[in-house]
């Protein structure tokens, strides 16, 4: 092999040779900056394709608008156009750009999430997004995200879609498994621009809790969308006490112990200071999530370096906390990635207003 270089007499273009070590360390130094180069996090004003439908789309586009980013919601028009009635988004910013289909401006998208809550998103549709010609600055999705739900649930909750004379869940789950396997060996879901971020049960997304949630939020019309009794209680009760994460390594549920609920009953006399010591004292969730959470944490790992230390592969569930976590609290996650702990009901001292907070709550329930 023979490399131009320049002499110290100043003679150009004569040639030396490359020992076949050196010449592997040039190429390896060379892809190593190519690499480097396209798959790095996102920054403020980057492109984002979301790949829909449903409410955890819109609440992923609503928190890429918050950190900066700009979001593309694509989905089928007439979900778009249902999407109108309660995304809660006075200026028209998201549905103004969103799409049907990947947008015709060449060479302008940066990132890419897969993010719809229905199992409908066929194994094709990884190599058709991600591998589409011109539409990725420097020609290759710079970072790349799949949601997916967790393999093994605890809870048998049904998903709000869900309608009582149409039982899909096995051809959903074989979709879901299909879909994933695609995205981990596609060349980049697979690759280091790739993430597979998993969720459990999802609740929550509108603005019925902190005052952060009033422009991340969907419209409250979106906890009665369910033929489910009571559903909207628990869709309420996570916007307002379950805005908590918890960070795991891979496909993971974190299970009550065995004793948990034993122990909380000897601990605890009153039912009301034992239901304020599970929303208000960190109390993990052990296969649900928060919507407002999943997004926080997708928009989190959207502009961070893929974590070592999570690898290509994390789930996100909610526990008790009145606020989303801070940049710094996600910086703790990423970094040491666990479940949380079950807290020790001998510890808790029900909080200064709390029986007034859990009447309140149980006011609401019943209107």
């Amino acid at each position: 092999f023979f490399f131009p270089y320049t002499v110290p007499s100043g003679k150009r273009n004569s040639t030396m040779t490359i020992s076949s070590t050196a010449l592997a360390a040039i190429t390896l130094l060379c892809f190593a900056t190519l690499t480097s180069s396209l798959q790095a996090p996102l920054v403020p004003g980057n492109k984002v394709l979301l790949i829909g439908p449903g409410f955890l789309q819109l609440n992923i586009a609503k928190h890429c608008l918050q950190a900066g980013l700009e979001p593309i919601v694509v989905a089928p028009q007439k979900r778009l156009d249902t999407a109108a009635s309660y995304i809660n988004d006075p200026s028209g910013s998201i549905l103004k750009k969103a799409s049907i289909g990947i947008p015709d401006e060449k060479n302008t998208i940066h990132g890419v999430v897969f993010c719809s809550e229905e199992g409908v998103l066929g194994p094709e549709l990884v190599s058709t997004v991600l591998e589409w010609k011109d539409a990725y600055v420097n020609d290759s999705v710079t970072r790349c995200i799949a949601c997916a739900p967790i393999s093994k649930r605890i809870n048998k909750d049904k998903k709000m879609g869900w309608v009582p004379i149409f039982n899909n869940d096995a051809k959903e789950e074989a979709t879901w498994i299909a879909f994933v396997d695609s995205f981990q060996k596609n060349k980049i879901g697979g690759g280091d621009a790739g993430t597979l971020v998993r969720y459990g049960g999802l609740y929550g997304g509108s603005v019925d809790g902190p005052d952060e949630l009033q422009t991340l939020g969907l419209d409250e019309s979106i906890y009665k969308m369910s033929y489910e009794n009571y559903r909207d209680l628990k869709e309420r009760a996570f916007d307002r006490f379950r805005l908590g994460a918890q960070v795991m390594k891979g496909d993971m549920v974190n299970p009550i112990p065995a004793k948990q609920k034993t122990i909380e009953e000897r601990a605890i006399n009153k039912e009301s200071e034992r239901e304020a010591f599970r929303v208000l004292n960190g109390y993990p969730e052990q296969d649900r999530t928060n919507r407002h959470t999943l997004a926080a944490a997708v928009v989190q790992s959207l502009m961070r370096d893929p974590s070592e230390k999570l690898g290509k592969e994390f789930t996100v569930l909610s526990k008790a906390r009145q606020q989303l976590p801070a940049t710094e609290d996600w910086d703790s996650m990423f970094a040491s990635p666990g479940a949380a702990e079950w807290p020790d009901p001998y510890d808790f001292v029900m909080p200064e207003g709390g029986e007034d907070q859990m009447a309140d709550l149980k006011e609401g329930e019943k209107k």
